[in-house]
């Protein structure tokens, strides 16, 4: 399994308000897919395939993770 890495992002009220639209409806187990999932995106926009589990900023990431949940 990959090794897992907590990032912090600040997301306006709106953005927010849609992940947690995405994860009600079920599909999506997490903030964290969704997320997941809209980065598989920009990387295919951007034409330049990333691997991000082998992305390494670790002034940002952390080997702890953190899931935050709107309430």
């Amino acid at each position: 399994m990959p090794a897992h890495h907590s990032l912090h992002v600040a997301l306006t009220n709106e953005l927010c308000d849609f992940v947690s639209r995405l994860v009600a409806s079920g599909r999506y187990q997490s903030s964290s897919e969704v997320v997941r999932a809209a980065l598989r995106l920009l990387e295919r926009a951007e034409g330049q395939p990333i691997l991000l589990r082998q992305i390494e900023a670790p002034s940002l990431c952390t080997g702890q993770s953190h899931e935050q949940h709107a309430g």
